[in-house]
């Protein structure tokens, strides 16, 4: 199994790999019988020509099921439905204008591709692009931006450790899936999911607190 990086689904605590999908697919493993080897993965490995050369069965990371991904990639069935919000710096008051505040998102990420997006519709957003979340939370801390893109239950993560707040409205839903390479394996692991559906719920709440 191969896992991006990134709170709250796999990041390190300590020496200890831990998150919602590091959770959820020991719980799959278990069920299956298997022992899995772990890999930790940079985002850049979602690149189809970097997949077809690792000897992986599944990847893992809060990946969005987007319907451009579903056209490129095998998926499992969604476990979980998360999304794209707009974290905000603490004390900013704001009323959805893209054009009154100043965006930072994550190089490379959906994020990037919607402030892309509004600039082609026409709208002036500033912007900032930065390599890892650690340095996007740091600068929101710091008030030197105001507002990031961040998947929904990892904004969820952010707000509930740092402080900071989630607007309202959400930029899109969207399903959480499991890449599957190994396509031998698929219908175990979608048996194995719908099994745990009454699980799943318990261990996203425990890292992000209560999902609307």
């Amino acid at each position: 199994m191969g896992f991006l990086l990134g709170s709250p689904y796999a990041f390190w605590q300590i020496s200890n790999l831990t998150g919602i999908d590091y959770e959820i697919l020991n719980k799959v493993a278990f069920k299956l019988g298997y022992q899995f080897e772990m890999y930790v993965l940079p985002f850049t490995s979602l690149d189809p020509v970097v997949l077809n050369k690792l000897d992986l069965d599944i990847i893992a990371g809060g990946i969005h099921m987007t319907q451009e991904r579903q056209k490129t990639y095998n998926f499992s069935i969604p476990y979980a439905q998360s999304g794209l919000a707009i974290v905000l710096r603490k004390g900013l008051s704001w009323n959805g204008d893209v054009e009154k505040v100043e965006f930072v998102f994550k190089q490379g990420a959906t994020g990037q591709k919607i402030v892309e997006q509004w600039i082609n519709e026409g709208k002036k957003v500033k912007y900032s692009a930065f390599v890892s979340n650690e340095e996007i939370i740091t600068d929101l801390i710091l008030k030197r931006h105001d507002a990031a893109l961040f998947d929904y239950l990892d904004a969820l993560y952010i707000s509930r450790n740092y402080g900071l707040s989630v607007y309202k409205d959400l930029i899109y839903k969207v399903d959480l899936g499991y890449i599957i390479v190994n396509k031998q394996i698929e219908q175990k692991i979608n048996e194995a999911i719908r099994d745990l559906k009454n699980e799943i719920p318990t261990i996203i709440s425990k890292y992000v607190g209560k999902v609307n």
